[in-house]
């Protein structure tokens, strides 16, 4: 999922912002969570960390500057479109905060799907490169690349991770947990025991996903439906 902020005083321009982002995510394979603010005081006060953040530069209070220079603080791994009436005050901006890009008002619909577009890519293939932390007995950590792991399995009250040349055993997390840390990263629990890669799915025959290595996962009846929608959109998504 890519997470999405808009923060902006004017509530006409905030709304048609989100209303252009969400057109956009209609015809698109990831799913967005969209969440709009007045200020940029609001939008930090909020502790919400989205993937990219449509930003105004002009605000009463708490401009997107200052908004930027605070989110730098805090070390927010946010990708930065900056939004203004005119291009005057991007020079200032993007002197002090380095932004991905910026938008002048009125916004026009092709420009804020492109700028949109190469964002989201940029999001996803990072998301998709990164690392995660395990430990396994005696406290042990084990740093894995997200996707170098093909899935999970629970098995004797311990959480194996199958890797294309080894096997790990997790001891501190359970299943569930595991799914929903790995779920940015394209990973879903295809049964109640099983938390696959679905970017390493290579096809689903009857109730088993066929994995990449030639491994076969259950895949729960009741999960079927939502894994099926998710290998399609995945499928459109740049890889």
């Amino acid at each position: 999922m890519i997470k999405i902020a808009v923060c902006g005083d004017e509530k006409e321009d905030r709304e048609n912002t989100c209303a252009l982002i969400r057109q956009f995510g209609r015809d698109c394979s990831e799913e967005y969570e969209i969440k709009a603010y007045e200020s940029g005081d609001q939008f930090l006060v909020s502790g919400f960390r989205p993937d990219i953040i449509f930003l105004d530069i002009m605000m009463e209070a708490g401009d997107g500057i200052e908004t930027a220079l605070e989110m730098k603080k805090r070390n927010f791994e946010t990708i930065i479109v900056y939004i203004a009436e005119t291009s005057e005050k991007m020079s200032m901006a993007l002197n002090r905060i380095h932004s991905y890009g910026y938008l002048v008002k009125p916004l026009v619909k092709e420009d804020l799907f492109q700028i949109l577009s190469d964002a989201v890519m940029w999001v996803t293939q990072n998301k998709r490169k990164s690392y995660v932390t395990f430990f396994s007995g005696k406290n042990k950590a084990v740093r894995l690349i997200a996707m170098d792991i093909y899935y999970f399995e629970y098995c004797s009250r311990k959480v194996k991770i199958f890797t294309a040349d080894k096997i790990y055993i997790c001891t501190s997390e359970k299943i569930s947990s595991i799914a929903d840390k790995m779920e940015p990263y394209g990973f879903a629990m295809s049964h109640q025991s099983f938390v696959v890669n679905l970017y390493l799915v290579e096809r689903i025959d009857g109730q088993m996903l066929v994995m990449k290595n030639g491994a076969r996962i259950y895949l729960a009846q009741k999960r079927a439906s939502k894994i099926r929608k998710r290998l399609v959109q995945i499928a459109k998504a740049p890889q």
